[in-house]
């Protein structure tokens, strides 16, 4: 298992900020734009070379994303309606994957279709900007990881937008 950290700047009409590791060295970088509908994020590596692209796809009652890697494969995620936990089916390379926290203290785990724990996602409550940590606890699983935070992430500030 391996930590990351993603600290997001406090205004965010864009962002663009890196994920690291336990010594801050970066791993990832997270790249979003503005726009007027939709969302589009771009994640490279640490050599800033493309790895995947999150898109919000409009038009839908829950929120639904599509996740698009270089390497052709594509993630699928649709948010469930549930009370007080976040539901979250994942498709992944033919698997059923699903994400399920608890909204109220933001900690989110991914399992897999044996309910197997392959990352968590908590965001920390009292930090200047939205931070989160990320712990890969199966590293096949560390962009799944990387791409839900982004979603979650997305999630909660068009919920707290909403209100």
């Amino acid at each position: 298992m391996y930590r990351l950290y993603a600290k997001q700047k406090v205004l965010k009409l864009e962002d663009h900020y890196a994920v690291t590791d336990e010594s801050e060295a970066p791993v990832y970088y997270i790249d979003q734009n503005l726009k007027f509908f939709g969302y589009d994020v771009h994640v490279s590596d640490r050599e800033k070379n493309p790895l995947f692209s999150v898109e919000q796809e409009l038009m839908h009652l829950m929120p639904t994303y599509h996740v698009r890697f270089e390497n052709g494969d594509v993630m699928d995620i649709k948010a469930r309606f549930s009370l007080f936990k976040k539901k979250i089916d994942i498709t992944y390379k033919g698997k059923d994957l699903r994400l399920e926290g608890d909204i109220l203290s933001w900690d989110f785990r991914i399992l897999d279709e044996s309910d197997r724990e392959v990352a968590a996602i908590e965001k920390k409550i009292f930090a200047w900007g939205d931070t989160f940590v990320i712990d890969v606890i199966d590293e096949a699983y560390a962009d799944v990881a990387v791409a839900m935070m982004i979603v979650v992430d997305h999630i909660i500030d068009m919920e707290q937008n909403s209100h």
